[in-house]
C-alpha cells in the first residue's frame, strides 16, 4: 500500500512529517449520486461539522445571517440585516454583470 507523507512543520533546520496510509476502497457496483454525497456528509459529521437541512432560500438566508452574527460577535437588527443583505446582493449582481461583460470582451479580443 502506498503511503503519503504530510509536512506538518518545515524549518531551515528540520522537517516534521506524518505518515498517512489511505484505505483503498473501490466499489465495483453502480452508485447513485446520492450515495457518495451521503458518505461525504457522514464523514464531515464524524469530523464535527453540523449538517443543516436547508430546503429553501429563506432558510439559507437565515443561516447566512446566523453565521455572520456568530463570526462577528454582532447581532443585526432586522432593519440592519435587510439593508446589509440588499446591498450585498446588489453588489453581487453588479459583479456578475461586470465579469460577464469582461469575459465577452476578452473572448472577442482573442478571436481578432
Amino acid at each position: 500500500m502506498d503511503s503519503i507523507y504530510n509536512v506538518v512543520l518545515s524549518t531551515s533546520e528540520s522537517t516534521v512529517v506524518t505518515e498517512y496510509v489511505p484505505e483503498k476502497k473501490r466499489s465495483e457496483a453502480y452508485q447513485s449520486e446520492a450515495a457518495p454525497e451521503d458518505a461525504f456528509i457522514k464523514l464531515l459529521s464524524e469530523q464535527g461539522y453540523e449538517y443543516l437541512q436547508i430546503h429553501d432560500t429563506a432558510a439559507l438566508v437565515n443561516n447566512l445571517r446566523k453565521q455572520l452574527e456568530r463570526l462577528n460577535k454582532y447581532t443585526f437588527t432586522d432593519k440592519e440585516w435587510d439593508s446589509f443583505y440588499t446591498e450585498q446582493r446588489l453588489k453581487a449582481v453588479e459583479t456578475k454583470k461586470f465579469m460577464k461583460n469582461a469575459f465577452r470582451w476578452s473572448s472577442q479580443d482573442n478571436w481578432k
